[in-house]
């Protein structure tokens, strides 16, 4: 791995920038947001008061805040940035009396020009827990006495036939005269890549797939194992999974061009496993899909026995590979067992009723990275090493999870030597990310070391309280980072480092114990700004940690941490400087090849329009006076500031905090990395 430190770039006449080193979430994600906030898009509607009382909808939302619209001719409307035509929108339509949902339609307005409708139904949304909790599982059937709501939002995506232009304005409007309230949490755009082909593709040993004479896609696909299967743009249904042997591929058309439905429904327990795609064997790939089903809960009758399938599962082989492939609405994103160095790339796993993925039962030597995690009802990224098999030598990198509305948004549960490294979590209801011996396994090893670093938590963690109301599932409080050895098995060897943790609801940091020990573990480098009761708190906390470097402000509570238990020592880290041990935090070759241009911040930033408290700076030069804005995008996609140039050769000075940033002027963008 060749390491980088300071790379400067020369660009064209528009662009010279100085920047250093790299950060974290997806930040090569090819979409922009637009949200429905206030100050962030111009509407009639009603922008709903942030909160994280869970019985209002908008606290599903990001930022816990969203944009209500109940009259016909409600409106929303920004200005689009980048070009696009691939087109997704966040939103909350009311359930049903049975469960099954409600439609409503917004029409597309482009530059005050009807360009389509827009058909929202909320089948998928909406599932229900027990106010007694007496089944820690949810269902799809409401009812208001018995029962408490998660999973108000759901997503559609579609692609639109004319490209959106930048500077257009584009406008979603209410067309329906119901009283239906339409809740709009964001959509995002993106310049949507042209459908792959068949004869795109190299592999001579290849196949087509044609709906009109090629049979069922199970037939079809077991009967040209080993080759390359294509399949053009479409809808394809099956009734049946798909079981996928080795040295086969499954090749799409693109995420937004070819679509796997799955239509066996979860209703039936004749046909409740019926669904998503099974890998078995070495050398699989799927690649270019985006896949669906008519499941809309996590269990057939609400009973784990009965799993209503998993997007990708199975895994048991090596060399496999999953790429740019979009899954909805099942069990699990992707459920992967006994697999050996299989890599997940530039997915988008969202609005699952459990995991988004989880590395289970022997996993090993595994990537997933560069992908999108969000709305999911259980842990975004897991490993678990379940019933006798460790897990080990797993790495989640590159990844944004947000909205997630049960357990977290990252979690290692025993096994050893895993890595979760630069990841984003914006937005979780429970914890943000955790460490815990709660589940039954392999416990963590006494030998190797795990990671968890370079990871920033947004509006993490959980209050105590009444269920439906505060805190998890059972009205628990959680922490943006939990630590808790329960009752499976001790829990140690862990690094933790390079963390930040923003408006924390409760307690930034969880320590605690149940019947286990704490066991060499170090806190390193971790930040909080913001907590709604103290930075660190420790709850029955026994065995030992060692600390450093670590910073609070905006505490609720009157102190930093409550008071360290007798059973716990917690003391300061003297090897602070030096980065822990199995550290992988450098940048090798391909990261670099992913930004634009890297400069130092070392001297801090002087000068230029305040944009907050910055740290370091981004400089503009050479800017022509065409009276086109500058606008400068966070790695969430949110414009944080804007300047119109007007002057020749002007230079514009931005000052902002470490992180990856979307720089667009004119036809050009840039992506930046502070640091």
């Amino acid at each position: 791995m060749k390491k980088i430190f300071l790379l400067v770039l020369t660009l064209s006449a528009l662009w010279q920038f100085a920047i250093g080193q790299m950060s974290r979430g997806y930040y090569n994600s090819p979409y922009l947001r637009y949200e429905a906030e206030s100050g962030e898009c111009e509407s009639n509607g009603t922008f709903l008061p942030a909160t994280f009382v869970q019985t209002e909808v908008q606290s599903e939302a990001s930022n816990q805040t969203a944009v209500k619209l109940t009259e016909r001719g409600g409106y929303i409307q920004w200005l689009c940035q980048s070009e696009a035509d691939g087109l997704t929108i966040r939103f909350s339509l009311p359930d049903s009396p049975d469960g099954t949902g409600s439609q409503g339609t917004l029409a597309l307005y482009v530059n005050d020009t009807f360009a389509r409708n827009i058909v929202l139904n909320s089948y998928w949304a909406w599932q229900y827990f027990l106010r007694t909790m007496s089944n820690s599982y949810p269902d799809n059937t409401p009812n208001a006495t018995t029962k408490f709501a998660r999973m108000s939002f759901d997503e559609t995506h579609i692609l639109l036939d004319k490209k959106i232009p930048a500077g257009a304005t584009f406008k979603i409007v209410k067309t329906l005269d119901d009283t239906i309230s339409y809740i709009i949490d964001f959509v995002e755009l993106e310049e949507v890549p042209a459908p792959l082909t068949f004869e795109d593709i190299a592999d001579e040993n290849k196949i087509l797939y044609d709906s009109a004479t090629s049979g069922s896609l199970v037939n079809f696909i077991s009967s040209n194992a080993g080759k390359t299967i294509f399949f053009p743009s479409g809808k394809y249904i099956s009734e049946y999974r798909l079981n996928v042997g080795a040295k086969t591929k499954i090749i799409g058309a693109g995420m937004w061009h070819t679509e796997f439905y799955f239509s066996a429904s979860s209703d039936s327990r004749e046909t409740y496993n019926r669904r998503g795609i099974e890998l078995n064997g070495d050398s699989i790939v799927i690649e270019g899909l985006y896949i669906n089903t008519i499941n809309n809960k996590r269990y057939y009758n609400n009973d784990d026995r009965y799993q209503v399938g998993k997007g990708i599962m199975g895994g048991s082989g090596s060399s496999s590979a999953v790429k740019n492939v979009w899954i909805e609405h099942f069990e699990c994103g992707a459920w992967i067992e006994n697999a050996d160095n299989i890599l997940f790339s530039h997915c988008r796993f969202r609005n699952n009723y459990a995991d988004g993925i989880n590395f289970c039962y022997g996993t090993r030597n595994s990537v997933f990275e560069y992908s999108s995690l969000r709305n999911n009802g259980d842990d975004d990224l897991a490993t678990w090493s379940r019933s006798g098999k460790e897990c080990y030598n797993n790495i989640f990198q590159y990844c944004t999870a947000e909205n997630n509305w049960r357990a977290s948004s990252l979690g290692f549960f025993g096994g050893k030597q895993n890595i979760a490294r630069h990841i984003v979590i914006i937005d979780p209801m429970e914890a943000g990310f955790r460490i815990t011996s709660d589940f039954p396994g392999v416990p963590f090893s006494t030998d190797g070391v795990s990671e968890m670093h370079d990871i920033s938590v947004y509006n993490g963690g959980c209050a105590q309280g009444t269920r439906g109301t505060t805190g998890d599932l059972w009205g628990n409080r959680q922490g943006a980072l939990h630590i808790n050895a329960s009752s499976q098995y001790d829990l140690l060897n862990f690094n933790v480092y390079n963390i930040d943790l923003y408006n924390s609801k409760d307690n930034a940091i969880y320590l605690g114990c149940g019947s286990k020990y704490i066991k060499n573990i170090f806190l390193r480098n971790i930040k909080v700004y913001g907590a709604g009761n103290y930075g660190i708190y420790f709850n029955g906390t026994k065995g030992d940690a060692k600390y450093c470097n670590l910073e609070f402000s905006d505490i609720g509570a009157a102190t930093d941490m409550n008071a360290v238990p007798a059973a716990f020592s917690f003391l300061p880290d003297e090897g602070c400087d030096t980065l822990p041990a199995g550290n992988l935090g450098t940048m090798d070759e391909r990261e670099v090849a992913a930004f634009d241009v890297f400069v130092s911040c070392s001297g801090g930033c002087n000068g230029g329009r305040a944009v907050g408290s910055g740290d370091c700076c981004i400089t503009v030069s050479g800017l022509s006076a065409s009276n086109d804005s500058l606008f400068v995008f966070d790695i969430e996609g949110r414009l944080i500031y804007s300047v119109k140039v007007k002057q020749p050769a002007q230079t514009v000075v931005i000052p902002v905090k470490s992180g990856v940033y979307l720089i667009k002027y004119g036809a050009g963008t840039k992506k930046v990395l502070v640091m």
